[in-house]
């Protein structure tokens, strides 16, 4: 009896149990996304201050960027063209389009508009770009990016 007993509750149980791993992990996947989304807000304020302290700390070491004419830019290259001043926003805006988290990687989607200062050799206006983020050390940070220009309509 204490047998059948216990199989009835562990089968009453168990539904609870599967659900409280999936709000778990729904809670985890929205405190992630949220995280990624307050990369993108700090990396934006970064760029349009010309802040290359943040963004040491928002692109990973290995950081690889590829601009809308196919130019690659290490880490070093994308922060060193904002020392210089070869590169400054007068304003930089974007909206995310999606985000997408497996595990500690995610991918963003995200629409950017720039209007850069006079006399940089830089072009701006509208890009899509994707970017890959992942937790490193505890933090999200991006790790690739790729832009493409958005024609105008």
């Amino acid at each position: 009896m204490k047998r059948i007993v216990l199989a009835m509750a562990m089968i009453i149980a168990l539904p609870t149990l599967i659900l409280c791993q999936t709000n778990g992990k729904n809670a985890n996947n929205k405190g992630s996304e949220q995280a990624v989304r307050q990369t993108l807000d700090d990396l934006t304020a970064a760029l349009g201050k010309s802040d290359t302290a943040a963004l040491e700390r928002i692109y990973a070491d290995d950081y690889i960027f590829v601009g809308d004419a196919g130019m690659m830019m290490t880490k070093a290259e994308r922060i060193g063209l904002l020392k210089s001043g070869d590169l400054k926003y007068e304003s930089i805006s974007h909206e995310v389009v999606s985000i997408k988290l497996f595990g500690d990687t995610a991918v963003a989607i995200v629409r950017f508009t720039t209007k850069v200062a006079p006399g940089v050799k830089i072009s701006d206006g509208k890009f899509l770009t994707t970017a890959t983020y992942a937790k490193i050390k505890g933090r999200w940070q991006i790790v690739a990016a790729q832009s493409a220009r958005v024609a105008e309509q």
